[in-house]
């Protein structure tokens, strides 16, 4: 597909970008992130990585423009609360309410933790290789 962002054109396909980052660990995820099968990406780091262009250069709505029109799957992780809720609801509704809502909690916080712990790996990686 063809794509303008900022003025420049791109042309990619979702097997380049799913290709592009395979080696890379995802940064820490924020506010958006895009599921790649090697974990829950920034869109702005799928899209520098894909582009090499700097981060600057392209805002997160741009990238996630990109990411969804190709295919990927890209979320808000306050979906991923919403999303849970709604699971959870439909499976089990004998559980305590306030046990039911804490373990939700517990589940999306794990989610945006996994994707942060992997972003510390990756820059804890990179200080010892300059040491």
């Amino acid at each position: 597909m063809k794509f303008v962002v900022g003025g420049r054109e791109l042309e990619l396909t979702q097997s380049q970008v799913i290709e592009a980052v395979i080696g890379f660990e995802p940064e820490l995820v924020r506010e958006y992130f895009v599921e790649l099968p090697n974990g829950w990406f920034p869109p702005k780091q799928v899209l520098a990585i894909v582009t090499q262009w700097d981060r600057s250069s392209f805002t997160s709505h741009e990238a996630v423009r990109i990411l969804s029109r190709l295919g990927l799957l890209c979320r808000r992780v306050d979906q991923l609360r919403d999303e849970t809720e709604l699971v959870h609801e439909s499976v089990d509704r004998s559980i305590d309410r306030d046990s039911d809502q804490r373990l939700l909690e517990i589940a999306s916080s794990l989610k945006v933790l996994e994707a942060a712990v992997a972003g510390i790996v990756d820059r804890l990686s990179k200080l010892e290789s300059v040491q």
